[in-house]
């Protein structure tokens, strides 16, 4: 059981050029900046968007090919979705809500409610079934949604950005919820994710979208070990550079440089993770390639450090404890001596 996508669509005056396979029992969780085409691609797999070349399959089973005779409209190709915001059924209850898709498939309403309650029970409403949508959390709201969607037995199930309505007391649960649903259901999941939190905690697999194109895609670690685009470091909390390097000499675009132990001749990404810098009150003496002399632009609280935000020719984000903070007296609008061994800065060919 997989899905697989390698197709070009266009929503107005937006292009999307898409390529991704998901495995059976495997989530994928599509990531990027807003207005990346990461809705757009959901949309095309559902059948809410016909693509213009290329095709979508499930199995052997062609979903779309970008002809009226190969596209399977939207109710025929067993895809269960869950929206960012819940959109349940306003009038129905939420158990009928949840009964609704398997109605309208022609089991009898009674068998359908029963079906229906034992979904509830799974996530945990079972004493809710006769509440109405409007009495209910966002986060009960979306659970609702989930259950309405797995109820129905899809072999598809995507979720566009699930834990956005949800407040952040409510987040941490619904995330642990999905993830246990997800990993019961044996279809395929694809599913967009703004927070790395939410990416990183639900996916097996991480694809990067980027201007309606695939930049990056691999597991959690390949993602973070070697992010290929500022978004990706951003996202993963590393310092991004691009550049040209000669020997082992990296020359950013401003004219500063970073010493880089085997870089190689040409353009080249380089990225530096905040533990790997070294803050200073004085010039420090020893081993590091790269010293340089930094204002404070910030100090922010993380889980379990201080991140401090650098400026000059070289920007940087540093990772340091609290105790560093108070004894190097660092304040925003103060200057820092920074450090930097050659051996930390990672770099692979632009």
């Amino acid at each position: 059981m997989s899905l697989s996508a390698d197709f070009s669509a266009a929503a107005g005056s937006f292009e999307l050029a898409a390529r991704l396979q998901v495995g059976g029992g495997e989530t994928v969780a599509l990531v990027g900046p807003n207005g990346a085409g990461k809705t757009s691609v959901l949309r095309a797999v559902a059948g809410l968007l016909p693509i213009r070349a290329g095709v979508i399959r499930f199995d052997e089973q062609v979903l779309d090919d970008g002809s009226p005779a190969g596209f399977v409209p939207p109710e025929a190709r067993g895809v269960g979705f869950v929206f960012q915001q819940p959109l349940l059924f306003p009038h129905l209850s939420v158990m009928g809500n949840v009964a609704f898709g398997l109605v309208a498939r022609g089991m009898a309403r009674r068998a359908a409610n029963a079906h229906a309650a034992g979904w509830l029970d799974r996530v945990g409403l079972a004493d809710r079934a006769r509440a109405m949508p409007g009495e209910l959390s966002g986060g009960q709201a979306q659970r609702v949604a989930l259950a309405r969607a797995l109820a129905t037995t899809p072999r598809i199930l995507l979720l566009d950005e699930p834990l956005a309505a949800a407040d952040a007391t409510a987040r941490l649960e619904l995330r642990r919820e999905l993830r246990s649903q997800l990993q019961q259901f044996a279809g395929v999941r694809l599913l967009v994710a703004h927070d790395a939190v939410d990416a990183f905690a639900l996916a097996d697999r991480i694809v990067v979208v980027e201007q309606g194109r695939v930049v990056q895609a691999g597991t959690v670690a390949e993602i973070c070990g070697s992010p290929r685009s500022r978004y990706v470091a951003d996202l993963v909390g590393l310092n991004c550079f691009s550049g040209t390097a000669r020997d082992g000499v990296i020359e950013l675009p401003n004219g500063a440089r970073l010493v880089a132990s085997g870089a190689r001749d040409g353009a080249v990404f380089a990225t530096v993770h905040p533990h790997a810098i070294s803050l200073f009150r004085e010039r420090p003496s020893g081993s590091p390639r790269n010293v340089w002399r930094a204002p404070v632009l910030g100090i922010e609280p993380a889980l379990d450090c201080q991140r401090v935000r650098l400026g000059g020719e070289v920007p940087l984000v540093a990772e340091v404890t609290a105790r560093a903070v108070s004894e190097l007296q660092l304040a925003t609008g103060g200057e820092v001596w920074v450090a930097l061994k050659a051996t930390e800065v990672r770099v692979q060919a632009g």
